[in-house]
């Protein structure tokens, strides 16, 4: 009996009751233009006690790329991608989020920069398409939902600074690991205690790229993220900024190299953040706009760095749905 065929890329997406997104989001993996030849596989797992990506995925099974589908519902996002990294069965696994859609040649960029540069692990862009047509009032360029680290293409992203201070907030939606040199003893990648907190995947990045992996930036492989309206409410936006500035100070102290005074130095801009920010919004009654929001952001980042110990944590997006 022949030994099953080597995979060279294992396609991961963890999905919750997101069925129609999903369905996009695989739709583009399977049409990938593949140019490289690479021998593929879409991995599914289902967070969602209904199992509604099933359907999806067996409406989408065929015989070019195979599609595996299982399920986990532990509400810890840690946990259920590591769940999505201990099945994969490829040399190297991509992930991409169930509201993106790759472009076509998506896996052939991301590979081409890891491949060319001898990189451990590879990211790419992330435009933005909003489901309402058009962007917030706030940010009519719609900006801050994109991801664009203005690098060259192939160029090695420096994530962190000398002090341990992180440059950049990297997630691992469109990315790719090589899992031989990202994780040689098989360890779980990510840390459990950030998987509900949020903010477990730009730890992982941040803690590869301080251990000496190597990280590329693969300008040309898109993804195009579509953004739902509640997500562009100022609410939404506010609580999503202190929650990812709380996840900054966490993983800078984690690796900075001098951490108290790393945390007076964190603590004392929060301050000024707080104040600056409350100065502004009340000064310039920017309560009562739509368009301005930086000294509500301001505030945000202020209360993010105070309050960093007490994480947000969870944020149910339904509380923001426009009405």
């Amino acid at each position: 009996m022949s030994a099953p065929a080597k995979i060279d890329v294992t396609v991961a997406i963890a999905t919750y009751d997101r069925p129609a997104s999903l369905a996009e989001t695989l739709r583009s993996c399977l049409a990938q233009t593949n140019t490289l030849g690479l021998r593929v596989e879409v991995l599914v797992v289902d967070n969602h006690p209904s199992e509604s990506g099933r359907a999806v995925v067996e409406s989408l099974a065929g015989d070019a790329i195979p599609i595996r589908y299982v399920t986990d519902l532990t509400r810890n996002m840690s946990t259920l991608r590591n769940r999505a990294f201990a099945e994969a069965r490829g040399e190297m696994v991509a992930f991409i989020d169930d509201d993106e859609v790759a472009a076509a040649d998506w896996l052939d960029q991301l590979v081409s920069a890891l491949r060319d540069t001898g990189a451990d692990i590879a990211a790419g862009p992330r435009l933005a398409r909003f489901a309402s047509g058009f962007a917030p009032a706030y940010d009519p360029h719609g900006a801050s939902f994109a991801r664009d680290l203005k690098l060259a293409d192939r160029t090695l992203i420096p994530l962190t600074a000398p002090s341990g201070k992180p440059r950049y907030g990297l997630g691992t939606g469109n990315s790719l690991f090589h899992m031989g040199r990202c994780f040689p003893n098989g360890e779980p990648p990510m840390r459990e205690s950030f998987g509900d907190a949020g903010g477990e995947d730009a730890e992982l990045m941040v803690r590869l790229h301080r251990s000496g992996r190597r990280i590329v930036w693969a300008a040309k492989a898109f993804v195009t993220e579509t953004v739902e309206p509640r997500r562009t409410s100022i609410a939404y936006r506010m609580i999503r900024t202190r929650r990812e500035t709380q996840h900054y100070v966490a993983i800078f102290l984690d690796g900075a190299r001098n951490p108290l005074r790393a945390w007076f130095v964190l603590m004392l801009k929060g301050a000024a953040q707080l104040l600056a920010g409350l100065l502004v919004t009340v000064g310039t009654a920017e309560f009562l706009s739509d368009r301005r929001i930086g000294g509500r952001l301001l505030i945000e980042h202020g209360l993010g760095k105070l309050t960093w110990r007490r994480p947000v944590g969870y944020i149910s997006e339904t509380k923001f749905e426009k009405r």
